[in-house]
């Protein structure tokens, strides 16, 4: 099967080589297998990137939802992990790669389907937690409160120097959100 290669070398060696750039050679390194074992597993070096970019989509997202679901915490808390798990937990490899403007060129200019669908899908839960658990005043605009939240936090990345930072400015900004 496909999946039982790791993602993080995976992604890894595309954020130190760049999309372009990178070998089918470099990916079986780094997972330790033959360049012959990714070709005939994924058929292409644009196949690989699609299965990795799905793959981080998804695990990104499962992150993101359990942000969500965590009834012990806080609304800002838990809108704040979903966030940090979404887009935030990517800042160390992005802003390490010499390529980051690369990969960021490339999703902004054909985002994949399974991001915007992902992101719906983080959007619909984040509008329900504010729904329930937010003030009365949030409930009209929940949809409109989650999406402006994941634009925020995509934005955030570039905007400041680290994952502290971020996740600081980040929680700042949901608390001031949401108290209203």
């Amino acid at each position: 099967m496909a999946g039982d290669f790791p993602l993080d070398p995976i992604v890894a060696t595309f954020a130190r080589h760049g999309l372009r750039k990178t070998s089918m050679e470099d990916v079986a390194q780094a997972l330790g297998v033959s360049r012959q074992t990714l070709y005939l597993r994924h058929g292409s070096k644009d196949a690989l990137i699609d299965w990795a970019t799905r793959g981080l989509i998804d695990a990104s997202l499962a992150a993101a939802l359990a942000g969500v679901d965590q009834p012990a915490k806080t609304l800002a808390d838990r809108l704040g992990d979903a966030l940090d798990a979404w887009v935030g937990c990517h800042m160390k490899t992005l802003h390490a790669s010499p390529y980051d403007g690369e990969i960021v060129a490339m999703l902004r200019r054909d985002p994949p389907d399974a991001v915007r669908i992902a992101e719906r899908r983080l959007v619909a839960a984040m509008a329900e937690a504010i729904r329930f658990s937010g003030p009365g005043s949030a409930v009209s605009r929940a949809g409109s409160m989650a999406q402006a939240l994941c634009w925020t936090a995509r934005g955030l990345v570039h905007a400041v120097p680290d994952h502290a930072t971020f996740r600081r400015q980040l929680d700042h900004i949901v608390g001031a959100l949401v108290a209203r």
